[in-house]
């Protein structure tokens, strides 16, 4: 016996999916690519998935509470620098926070999307 479809409506596939936006900028996912899309006002960089996430350490690691007291002019500054991307931007300390805030969100949207992922698999596994 064989199960005919018909008239079924496939959607067609989205090559990006958007992650995680705020009014400065997003961040999408490419299925193609499989890589991970940051548009933040100049900046546009595109990650591997490890790469990403050695970014968002990157970013994280830097110590706004120093730099919120540090009266110097280098204080009022942090320079954001990716190598591999050939990324080289000094940011204000609000366009910095900022782009933390991108890239912090899009981390957690990751992480959820792998968690539902990971317990909608289990589940239809289980029945």
């Amino acid at each position: 016996m064989q199960a005919v479809i018909s008239n079924q409506f496939i959607p067609p596939v989205k090559a990006l999916n958007e992650l995680f936006s705020v009014p400065f900028g997003t961040c999408h996912q490419c299925d193609k690519t499989s890589r991970i899309l940051l548009q933040y006002k100049d900046i546009e960089a595109s990650f591997r998935i490890n790469d990403f996430l050695s970014f968002r350490k990157l970013i994280n690691r830097i110590d706004l509470r120093h730099k919120l007291f540090d009266l110097t002019d280098e204080g009022d500054y942090a320079s954001v620098e990716v190598p591999k991307l050939n990324l080289y931007q000094k940011l204000g300390l609000c366009e910095f926070i900022q782009l933390r805030e991108l890239v912090n969100g899009t981390h957690f949207a990751i992480e959820l999307n792998s968690m539902l992922h990971e317990v909608l698999y289990q589940d239809s596994a289980i029945a």
